[in-house]
């Protein structure tokens, strides 16, 4: 009986928090390594999880490779150049294409709740 009481204990109490504190430490040191050098932690990570997806990984932790270059997506030669001249409206010009617009506005009251103190 007092066996049984004691895997309960463990398995119940014990065991989630030893795991919790695994966790936990696993992020400080995380976090410990990230500000001692943040650009090798990011490498690191992400050759951790190129080699989970299953790519291998060529680059050693101390190395920097430029990265490759992409190619354009939509090649120079598709579509056409088009010259274009910008127009400044006068102010005439600007009055009279508002009012052919008609825009309403519904102003609502404002509720404030809270009152501000300076502090000095």
């Amino acid at each position: 009986m007092l066996s049984f009481f004691l895997l309960i204990i463990i398995f119940f109490v014990l065991w989630p928090l030893l795991k919790g504190a695994w966790r936990i430490w696993m992020q400080m040191r995380s976090m410990r390594r990230f500000m001692a050098d943040p650009a090798a932690e990011m490498r690191r990570r992400a050759d951790e999880a190129r080699r989970k997806a299953g790519g291998s990984s060529s680059r050693s932790y101390g190395t920097y490779t430029a990265p490759r270059r992409r190619r354009k997506k939509i090649p120079r030669d598709v579509g056409e150049y088009i010259a274009f001249t910008e127009v400044e409206l006068t102010a005439e010009e600007r009055a009279t294409a508002s009012s052919q617009t008609s825009s309403s506005f519904k102003t609502e009251e404002q509720i404030t709740d809270i009152k501000w103190v300076d502090i000095k």
